[in-house]
């Protein structure tokens, strides 16, 4: 149930990213690596190191972006919610 909401929220992402055009080029790379790391995680894959790595950069991001882009905060909160039910 947890990875199916997560690639919910994969595709929630990955709506809002292409829609937040006030976003610079590294924010954006940012968010694409942490969408791949998080889709390893929903399709069953074993985590690795990095990808446990991104769950801590997932807080960073969404951080970084509560104040120009709520939506997107929002969307990463929700991911690491249900990766810690998934205890990653």
């Amino acid at each position: 149930m947890a990875r199916e909401k997560l690639q919910r929220l994969i595709a929630s992402l990955h709506e809002e990213l292409g829609s937040a055009e006030a976003l610079d080029d590294e924010s954006r790379g940012l968010l694409q690596q942490l969408i791949r790391d998080i889709q390893d995680i929903a399709s069953g894959e074993e985590p690795s190191s990095e990808s446990r790595a991104a769950s801590g950069q997932l807080e960073t991001a969404a951080l970084k972006f509560e104040s120009d882009h709520p939506k997107l905060s929002m969307i990463l909160g929700e991911i690491m919610d249900t990766l810690g039910k998934l205890g990653i």
